[in-house]
């Protein structure tokens, strides 16, 4: 077997490997979606993963790998990859995702203060009240980022609930409606939740709201 042969295989070679994985699509209705869960195993060419909602085969996905300290001996990364998916599986609650990587890029969490396990993306503190309205209930955001945000509430709901969420950025705007869910409770204290679905348009928004108003760990 000639050098470029085997330098090829030893690329495709995929290693079993459970990391932490979040990935992001375009329905047919023109709707960002988001899910996460955690890989199976990973090469430099594609990936099979365990995630929580079903995505259509032969879909262009966006996704991020993170490695933590222990695997890296040095600072967390991340890798961020476009992708588009080959096969997908049920398997019990959990949905099985193969996915061919087109491109990649690293990041370092570490040198941007961020949390090693899951976020790859800074929270930024708004600079005026936001309210935010939920089934029955209204709080305040304390901290806010492109795909989530820490809602302040006393009793806050149960680790895995989804629910609608409306809230302003500011007293001129429109409200953003998203569909999110508690990916973390502090008792007593409020709820981190994702944005698993929302428009292009309230994207948008969320990106250049976080970039004007700086980031925060």
């Amino acid at each position: 077997m000639s050098s470029v042969a085997q330098d090829e295989k030893r690329t495709l070679k995929r290693v079993d490997t459970h990391l932490p994985i979040s990935l992001q699509w375009k329905n047919g209705k023109g709707l960002i979606r988001r899910t996460r869960g955690v890989t199976r195993d990973l090469s430099r060419k594609g990936l099979f993963c365990y995630v929580e909602d079903p995505i259509p085969d032969r879909q262009a996905i966006e996704l991020d790998v993170v490695f933590p300290t222990e695997m890296t001996a040095s600072t967390p990364l991340a890798l961020h990859c476009r992708a588009v998916t080959v096969r997908s599986e049920a398997k019990e609650r959990r949905f099985g995702v193969a996915a061919s990587i087109e491109d990649r890029q690293q990041i370092d969490l570490g040198s941007d203060g961020l949390e090693p396990e899951r976020r790859v993306q800074s929270r930024v503190k708004p600079s005026c009240v936001v309210a935010v309205e939920y089934p029955g209930l209204t709080a305040q955001i304390r901290d806010i980022s492109p795909t989530g945000a820490f809602i302040a509430d006393e009793r806050p709901l149960p680790l895995g609930r989804r629910m609608d969420l409306r809230f302003r950025l500011d007293d001129s705007g429109p409200t953003i409606e998203v569909h999110a869910v508690v990916r973390r409770v502090d008792a007593q204290i409020g709820m981190a939740v994702e944005f698993i679905q929302l428009t292009e348009e309230a994207a948008a928004r969320l990106v250049k709201y976080a970039g004007h108003n700086g980031s925060t760990p």
